[in-house]
């Protein structure tokens, strides 16, 4: 036909051409889904990868997000296998360290030893090639060389000052709890019921065996089980003074760190 559309001839041949437009429609959508699935089930098994490394290096006290912001190659300065030496990027650490001091120092205790790494990463490919020589070399065979003493870590004297701080600062006030203890309202949010006027300690003498808690305090009570830092919460670590940065972390209130 003139509109360059071919016509059906009886019961089969040529389809409109309208027809694989709708069905290319179809198949786009279906490829876009795809790779969003894709590209989620990625993220989120490094994420779990990531969380299960960190739990496995700090035990029960992991701060997760401190711990994925100090290890964002953004904030390292590495970008694939150049190595900047400074952040880069969309990096929001300078940022931080200015409107959010507490969570900027617990991003530099959870910094990753990138020397360390680069280390490890030339230590293994020298022995990957010194293996795939010796074996070309037949009956010589050559000692894989010996393992070399571990990077120091830069940031460790910082880190030392400022462990007291990080694990304590910013978690719930929960004191210790007592072995088969149980998290409830009296040991968890009792302070709510207490009150500082005219320089005295005002309380209220509430009904302990009939009081009910609204559903969120229930949510917040239950929640404290299910952090990464639970052990910590419940060895009382957030009811511990909170000690001010002092020594080295101190003297490096500049950003960039």
């Amino acid at each position: 036909s003139r509109s360059g559309v071919l016509a059906p001839c009886g019961g089969g041949g040529a389809q409109p051409a309208h027809r694989a437009s709708e069905g290319d429609r179809v198949v786009r959508p279906m490829t876009a889904e795809a790779k969003f699935n894709q590209d989620g089930y990625h993220h989120r098994t490094a994420l779990y990868d990531s969380l299960q490394d960190a739990k496995a290096e700090y035990k029960g006290q992991l701060i997760f997000s401190a711990y994925r912001q100090g290890r964002d190659p953004q904030y390292l300065g590495v970008n694939g296998k150049n190595y900047y030496a400074k952040p880069w990027g969309n990096d929001s650490s300078n940022v931080q360290s200015i409107l959010n001091g507490p969570a900027y120092w617990k991003r530099v205790y959870y910094r990753e030893n990138i020397a360390a790494r680069f280390q490890q990463e030339d230590a293994k490919e020298a022995k990957s090639q010194t293996m795939r020589k010796s074996q070309s070399e037949g009956a010589l065979q050559r000692l894989p060389p010996a393992e070399p003493e571990p990077v120091k870590d830069a940031y460790q004297n910082i880190k030392d000052s400022m462990k007291p701080f990080v694990e304590r600062q910013g978690k719930p006030r929960i004191r210790a709890m007592q072995h088969g203890e149980r998290l409830h309202f009296f040991n968890t949010l009792d302070n709510k019921y207490h009150m500082k006027a005219g320089g005295k300690n005002l309380t209220w003498n509430v009904d302990t065996m009939g009081h009910r808690s609204t559903p969120n305090e229930m949510r917040w009570i239950l929640s404290n089980y299910f952090r990464t830092d639970t052990q910590a919460i419940l060895e009382g670590a957030g009811s511990q003074p909170v000690p001010k940065p002092s020594g080295v972390a101190a003297s490096m209130s500049q950003p960039g760190f």
